[in-house]
């Protein structure tokens, strides 16, 4: 149950079925971060960005990165959100793709080099990188 202000100053009471899919892919995700970030855990997270609004995974990814590093956690993410691309997030070797035959091979963006965009989405959405092609 939730509880909302209305006018009145009165509360009312709401089952989470009524809620909006993002609040309750929020009440589903809240336990599971507040875990890793107090233990040594992974968590694995299917469409991190599902049913949520940009700001708001941008803000959970922020969150976990500046705590976890305390209890060496790690989350592992998949997204079809390419405005989570930022190598402010993420190291340079940490990069999935999945073939066609559905194996999934980590590479490095290194070997793009000299010629990758340090704006990996521009250069994912370019089609530089594999995982999609350019249009």
């Amino acid at each position: 149950m939730t509880l909302h202000p209305t006018q009145g100053g009165r509360q009312a009471l709401f089952e989470i079925s009524e809620e909006s899919e993002g609040t309750q892919r929020m009440i589903d995700l809240i336990p599971a971060l507040i875990t890793l970030l107090n233990s040594e855990k992974v968590l694995v997270i299917d469409e991190l960005e599902r049913s949520l609004h940009p700001r708001l995974t941008k803000s959970l990814l922020e969150l976990f990165l500046t705590h976890s590093k305390a209890v060496k956690s790690q989350m592992i993410v998949t997204t079809h959100e390419s405005g989570l691309l930022d190598l402010e997030w993420l190291r340079t070797d940490e990069i999935v793709e999945k073939n066609q035959a559905g194996e999934s091979s980590v590479y490095s963006l290194e070997e793009f080099k000299p010629n990758y965009d340090k704006d990996i989405q521009r250069g994912y959405l370019l089609g530089r990188f594999g995982g999609r092609s350019a249009d």
